[in-house]
């Protein structure tokens, strides 16, 4: 058999290349040019996997070049022939093209698609939070990397929404604010949700300046009125604790006293600091410095207000460094039946994706790379020799 018969360059190219490129072109025509592409996904991020399908097509042909330049080494055509006489050229170039569709399609399933919707009722048993987050200028301050609202975003993020001690049945709201406080989440056990808005939060969203943690406080009572009478309430307040206006331990103590409230202060700024940190005229790292009256504006963690609105509120005090202390602090407060939840969910449907590739990875290792039967011997020249 010749070299370019054990090794027809076309048909490895299909099977090996064509074919995979083929069903991935598809599938993202498919979902660019449909309701597919409104599919979730749970892993998302991961979309980088997909290149290790042309990937492993390169080193299939790569490997296919380097036997065929091997086969060619041997001067003897007959020992050529024997070697390769029971092979199939085509089997060869099927089993690749079925492993390497089975990859794609294991690269779907750990990208986790949903669609369908069903109703899932539960009841929410868990603690409600307000997490109050300070959006004025003092928190563009850079004694923390990158700034000071930044960091305390990162902090909210990975505590809050990641981190497996704090239960998915706690309700969060975000409550922004500066001279004034704006909700932009109510209480909800959809962290996804929560975090969403997280991540959209800007200085300039609240249009007063100034810091007023009276008004956060007031803000955060107000969206607990929809919460049973048993409920566990609590404020994670973040802020560099510049009080500008109002009486926020007078206002923690309320909330305490006559609602149970309890109040926790996280300070968003190095302690350390004799000076503080300046303050900059607008957002980023370029920014000048803000001048009032001629002189640069600096800003100052207050520890010690921050921990007796702590105090006056029932609830206790850390730096954000520490946030997870307080976070674990609310994980064992008393849990209660917070309501009962009817929400839609989109179904996962790694399985089909999955199932698939299992298939085809079963079909490619019971498929034999040769012809049935034997391959006839090579007639030797003494056999020649002997009949003449």
């Amino acid at each position: 058999m010749k070299r370019t018969g054990l090794y027809p360059f076309w048909t490895w190219v299909f099977w090996a290349l064509g074919l995979p490129l083929l069903l991935m072109a598809l599938a993202i025509v498919v979902v660019a040019s449909t309701d597919l592409g409104n599919v979730p996904f749970d892993h998302p991020g991961l979309w980088w996997l997909g290149g290790a399908v042309p990937l492993g097509s390169l080193l299939v042909l790569f490997g296919v070049y380097r036997r065929a330049r091997a086969l060619r080494r041997f001067s003897q055509a007959e020992l050529a022939e024997l070697l390769a006489a029971r092979v199939s050229p085509g089997r060869q170039a099927v089993r690749a093209g079925l492993f390497l569709t089975a990859l794609l399609l294991l690269v779907a399933a750990i990208l986790g698609p949903r669609w369908g919707e069903s109703v899932e009722k539960r009841q929410v048993h868990g603690v409600d939070i307000v997490v109050a987050l300070d959006l004025s200028r003092s928190m563009l301050a850079e004694d923390l990397s990158p700034n000071r609202l930044e960091y305390a975003r990162q902090a909210i993020r990975q505590q809050l929404t990641e981190r497996p001690i704090f239960r998915r049945a706690n309700r969060l709201a975000l409550v922004v604010f500066a001279g004034t406080a704006s909700l932009r989440i109510p209480l909800t056990t959809d962290h996804l949700a929560f975090r969403e808005k997280l991540e959209q939060v800007r200085y300039g969203d609240v249009p007063r300046g100034g810091t007023d943690i009276t008004t956060a406080i007031t803000a955060a009572q107000d969206l607990f009125r929809a919460s049973p009478p048993e409920a566990t309430r609590a404020i994670l307040l973040f802020t560099d604790g510049e009080d500008h206006e109002g009486d926020a331990v007078a206002a923690a103590k309320a909330a305490y006293d006559d609602d149970g409230i309890r109040v926790f202060t996280v300070g968003i700024g190095d302690p350390a600091s004799v000076s503080g940190a300046q303050v900059p005229a607008q957002p980023g790292a370029s920014s000048k410095p803000l001048l009032y009256d001629g002189q640069i504006v600096f800003s100052k963690l207050d520890v010690d207000g921050l921990r007796r609105i702590a105090s006056a509120g029932g609830g206790d005090y850390a730096p954000v460094q520490g946030l997870y202390r307080l976070v674990s602090e609310i994980a064992n407060l008393w849990t209660a039946q917070l309501s009962t939840e009817e929400r839609r969910i989109h179904l996962p449907r790694y399985q089909y994706f999955l199932s698939a590739a299992m298939l085809l990875l079963v079909i490619e290792a019971f498929m034999a790379d040769h012809r049935r039967g034997r391959a006839p011997l090579p007639r030797r020249s003494w056999m020649q020799e002997g009949t003449a």
